[in-house]
């Protein structure tokens, strides 16, 4: 491709770029500081001027909430645990059984039964545990002064809270 060529392709190129249909209204995501969590989220940004609050000019995504809201009562983060380790004693115990025919003396199969029934058990436990810890990764603890980015609607003054920004030293739970 000669220099005339490549001007002509450049030419075409910038003119066909300009000449496309550009959104005019681009908006940017902007970082906010969390100033309340409750009864209503408020944020602010720009240099704490301006603030922002739940239901009036922030809306909240539904995932954000949906992230918020797992493990709210706490059942999920205590009691899976204590039952599973509940579940776990009780299978260690029903294994421990030992039979015998009544009538020949000879050892029974019964105990062998109850060992595979209670390593499915277990092994249904560690399922519950390994999907418990996924799902509370999921989980969002918002905290004062966490940031979090947010975007303009098209609507004046209306934003969008979309999810939390994580710290440079932030853990996953299989990372502890």
């Amino acid at each position: 491709m000669g220099l005339e060529e490549k001007k002509d392709f450049f030419k075409i190129l910038a003119g066909e770029l300009k000449d496309r249909d550009n959104p005019t209204d681009l908006k940017s995501a902007i970082i906010a500081k969390v100033e309340q969590v409750t009864p209503k989220v408020i944020v602010c940004y720009s240099d704490d001027k301006i603030h922002l609050t739940e239901d009036e000019e922030l809306i909240i995504s539904e995932f954000f909430r949906f992230r918020c809201n797992i493990d709210k009562t706490g059942k999920l983060s205590q009691d899976v645990v204590n039952l599973v380790k509940s579940s776990n004693d009780n299978c260690s115990s029903a294994e421990n059984v030992s039979e015998t025919h009544s009538y020949t003396g000879s050892p029974c199969s019964m105990p062998d039964a109850i060992a595979l029934l209670s390593s499915a058990i277990q092994s249904t436990n560690k399922a519950v545990i390994d999907n418990k810890n996924e799902l509370l990764a999921l989980k969002c603890n918002l905290k004062i002064g966490d940031l979090v980015l947010i975007a303009s609607l098209e609507q004046k003054d209306r934003f969008v809270l979309i999810d939390k920004i994580l710290e440079e030293n932030y853990k996953f739970y299989d990372e502890e």
